[in-house]
């Protein structure tokens, strides 16, 4: 309203000017419409008489002449309207800031849109969309918020509102559950100077764009081009500083870097050496060292430790160094996200060492009714080789028993989801209904154990939780106020989640797909492996039978083992009896009393 008023008055003015007896009453913003006293109108004539055409009389302060002169002073500029090439008066901006400013965050994004989309100048609709994308951030809409970040950034490095927003990128990271999903944008400016404050945030997230670069390219067969990304990725750790909060991450990334780059283009069931897995190793022991709770300057990052230890664990695994391998896995916390996955994996370096009984008592913890819907199924396979090693097929052919009705049925399950065509997004979908299910208090065990295995792939849990917080920004909009909720700026918001949405579940699908297929493959060589074991018991146990019956003395026959309920003054011995009691879980020991090892 306030332009087209302004463009009235000044064709008005232009075009036949006031009366002369107004001119008396007019002074407007230092402009004289009056005239001169000294040369007064000039007084009409009796008869009109023909005047040769010339330029209207100048008066001051407006040049009314066919050829202005090229200096012109600048123009007035009235509170309240355009400024000169500007499509919406500058009010407007700072009124969205204020809104903003006050924490009015869904009114300030509202009015923010509405400039964004309204004015034609460059400048305030970069601000405009910078004060949307921090009003979104505000309403903890952080997959909307970052979008329009990104907008804001691909606008020139050059532009003012720049820098502030790559900041931002760091706090949305910190607040989803997938931090990877800045990564793209922190890769696209990486040449920027960064504020010092954010250059170890900065080479952190940086190194693992490039980290997941490289595990892409090396599993496609470019070994070459995905060590060049490692190289990179291990240039960036080592500039981050001890003294930063980033520090125990970055020296992870720089062992797992590491570990990737000693194993790549090996083949399956090849081994690096020692000496090419040092280096990880080292990197791995550091993370240890600068999270160590009993040292009051190290890092509270828990996590990372537990992650250290299950790395440091495998590798000496993988080169059977198996004593080490169990040290390092006792160290995961008990109960923390890494411990069952650890007790599983103690229990193989066990077996290989002939400790069957803490093996078996890995088992009895895995196998208790807390951990039911939890999916290890090579650990019934464990246990019936340590069964069958000692000459106890009874025992061997119940626990294969078992491992057919438990998991026979999953592979059925995953024969038939995977036997037929269909879209990425239809295998997304059923795991979707399952933790629907799973809410609602709907789901049954084998339903329990698919979304358990599938989402044991780091990769789909990430995707699955950043699905879960774009639903839960839709539904937010409807928790605003009216005046936002209706308003054209929920309407694409919704629109631009729903497609992210659909995008994501595409890719979580396929995701999906493939680990189901892969656990479909693997529970089909498990349960084949199983067979071979039970006919082998069958065998066994037959001629034992017949040399029984011939009264000849069997090589394996039962024998008693010495053993001892010697504890440590921390433990207690205490006989099991079937019961389970949570805080004894990972404590059992399987006293094997007899067999023919």
């Amino acid at each position: 309203m306030r332009g087209r008023i302004a463009l009235r008055l000044a064709v008005t003015v232009g075009l036949c000017g006031p009366p002369a007896s107004a001119f008396a009453q007019m002074n407007f913003q230092g402009i004289d419409l009056k005239g001169s006293d000294k040369n007064p109108p000039p007084k009409k004539a009796s008869a009109p008489a023909a005047k040769p055409a010339t330029a209207p009389t100048a008066m001051p302060g407006l040049d009314l002449s066919p050829n202005p002169p090229a200096n012109l002073p600048p123009p007035i500029v009235l509170p309240g309207f355009a400024e000169p090439g500007k499509t919406l008066p500058r009010p407007r901006v700072d009124a969205v800031a204020k809104l903003f400013k006050n924490g009015h965050y869904p009114e300030a994004a509202r009015a923010g849109y509405e400039v964004m989309r309204e004015t034609g100048d460059a400048d305030q609709s970069a601000e405009a969309e910078y004060l949307l994308a921090k009003s979104l951030y505000r309403m903890k809409m952080y997959h909307s918020a970052l979008r329009h970040f990104s907008k804001v950034l691909a606008r020139g490095t050059d532009k003012r509102f720049f820098r502030p927003s790559l900041e931002w990128l760091f706090f949305i990271s910190r607040k989803t559950v997938d931090e990877d999903i800045v990564l793209d944008d922190v890769a696209r400016y990486s040449t920027v100077a960064f504020p010092p404050r954010y250059q170890s945030e900065f080479r952190y997230l940086l190194a693992r764009y490039y980290l997941i670069r490289a595990e892409a390219l090396i599993g496609a067969g470019q070994v070459a081009d995905g060590r060049a990304a490692l190289k990179q990725a291990r240039q960036l750790v080592e500039m981050v500083p001890r003294s930063t909060a980033y520090f125990a991450k970055a020296r992870f990334l720089a062992g797992t870097a590491a570990y990737q780059d000693a194993t790549a283009g090996l083949q399956a069931g090849q081994v690096s050496s020692p000496t090419a897995l040092a280096e990880a190793v080292s990197a791995f022991q550091e993370v240890v060292r600068v999270t160590n709770p009993r040292d009051p300057d190290a890092f509270h990052d828990w996590h990372t430790r537990e992650l250290a230890f299950m790395n440091l664990a495998r590798i000496h695994f993988e080169a059977r160094q198996n004593r080490a391998a169990i040290h390092y896995y006792g160290k995961v916390d008990r109960g923390g996200d890494a411990w069952l996955e650890a007790l599983y994996e103690m229990a193989w370096a066990e077996y290989r060492i002939g400790d069957y009984e803490r093996a078996l008592g890995n088992m009895i913890t895995l196998n208790s009714p807390f951990f039911q819907d939890e999916y290890f199924p090579e650990s019934l396979t464990v246990k019936a080789i340590i069964y069958y090693e000692n000459c106890r097929y009874t025992e061997a052919r119940a626990t294969l028993d078992d491992f057919e009705a438990i998991y026979g049925p999953v592979h059925d399950e995953l024969d038939r989801l995977t036997g037929r065509e269909q879209p990425p997004e239809a295998f997304y979908q059923l795991l979707e209904d399952i933790q629907i299910k799973q809410k609602a208090k709907r789901s049954t065990a084998l339903l329990d154990r698919i979304l358990k295995l599938a989402l044991s792939d780091n990769d789909l849990k990430r995707l699955n939780g950043s699905i879960q917080e774009t639903e839960a920004e839709m539904d937010a909009v409807a928790d605003n106020p009216e005046s936002f909720r209706y308003s054209e700026v929920a309407k694409q918001l919704l629109d631009e989640l729903k497609g992210e949405r659909r995008a994501a579940k595409a890719r979580a699908g396929l995701i999906a797909r493939a680990k189901l297929e892969q656990e479909r493959d693997d529970l089909k060589d498990l349960l084949g492996k199983g067979l071979r074991i039970k006919f082998e018991t069958q065998e066994k146990e037959k001629q034992f039978l017949e040399s029984k019956i011939a009264g000849q003395a069997s090589p394996e026959t039962l024998r008693r083992y010495r053993y001892s309920v010697a504890t440590s003054d921390q433990d207690q011995y205490w006989p099991y009896e079937g019961e389970y009691w949570r805080d004894e879980l990972g404590t059992y020991q399987y006293t094997l009393t007899k067999g023919c090892r």
